[in-house]
């Protein structure tokens, strides 16, 4: 009996772990590409990459934590230089955002969008009646998109490193997720572990099937890494603090590495006790 317990733990326990992460629609860690390399549409999982009239460039970049990052920006103009997917996601109601981001300097803006339709695949800037959210640094103020943008009350310093955790539900019903819950057309914003927005109101015009990163109007540069978008709502991960030490961070996969270590022990165990059985 004892061994046929240990050995159902070990299927629920697996299973646990092939269905946790299974929501996850879109990752680029930028870990494959050369340092120095352009970043492109053959190289990442972007379909979306544009470097405007302005300047500038989006390029991967090393640190010495030996991470490849993104950094981008330069245009110095209203050309905008982006990165995103023009469509793709799968027209979702719930999405949970991840990703890091440092500025070099905070003159101009950093924008990240998510909603569908042209706004993702042009050269021009967004249109809110195509946004399921939006938020950016506006000369490092912190804002968030609905008819126009709104205030957070956060001001991002540069050569600071940030982590971004953005639930966003407009699924018609309030979601819990853990100890948080977020209201249908709101979104919930974390910084660095930390709400630092409760239930903003979104643009709530469309479901997403696109993004994008884009820096215009100013000639700033951002760092930004380990973007992954997922199709549920989330709680922020467990490493979070830890990643924001050097801008190498801990990639999403810690909690599935953690999990398969269990797995491994548990295993073990039941081998032990088949073998004193036997």
């Amino acid at each position: 009996m004892r061994k046929k317990t240990i050995l159902t733990a070990i299927v629920l326990t697996f299973v646990f772990v092939t269905t946790a992460y299974a929501a996850n629609v879109f990752t680029e860690t930028f870990n494959s590409i050369t340092p120095g390399t352009a970043i492109s549409t053959s190289n990442t999982s972007f379909d979306y990459v544009r470097i405007g009239s302005g300047g500038g460039s989006i390029t991967a970049e090393d640190t010495a934590g030996g991470e490849t990052h993104m950094r981008l920006g330069g245009a110095s103009g209203g050309s905008l230089n982006g990165v995103g997917l023009g469509s793709g996601l799968g027209n979702l109601n719930v999405t949970t955002t991840n990703f890091r981001i440092s500025l070099e300097d905070t003159s101009g803006d950093i924008v990240i969008t998510m909603g569908s339709g042209s706004t993702f695949s042009n050269n021009s800037g967004f249109n809110t009646s195509e946004l399921m959210w939006g938020i950016q640094s506006d000369s490092g103020n912190l804002e968030y998109r609905t008819s126009s943008w709104q205030n957070i009350g956060q001001t991002l310093s540069t050569n600071t490193n940030y982590e971004f955790h953005i639930v966003a539900n407009r699924s018609g019903a309030t979601i819990n997720y853990g100890i948080y819950s977020v209201a249908d057309g709101t979104m919930d914003l974390f910084m660095n572990g930390s709400l630092i927005g409760d239930d903003l109101a979104i643009a709530d015009n469309q479901n997403a099937n696109g993004f994008r990163f884009y820096q215009v109007n100013g000639s700033s540069y951002a760092r930004i890494d380990s973007i992954t978008i997922d199709n549920t709502a989330l709680e922020p991960f467990v490493p979070t603090a830890v990643s924001l030490q050097s801008f190498t961070g801990v990639s999403n996969t810690i909690p599935i590495l953690i999990l398969a270590t269990i797995l491994i022990l548990l295993l073990g165990g039941t081998i032990f006790i088949w073998q004193r059985k036997r």
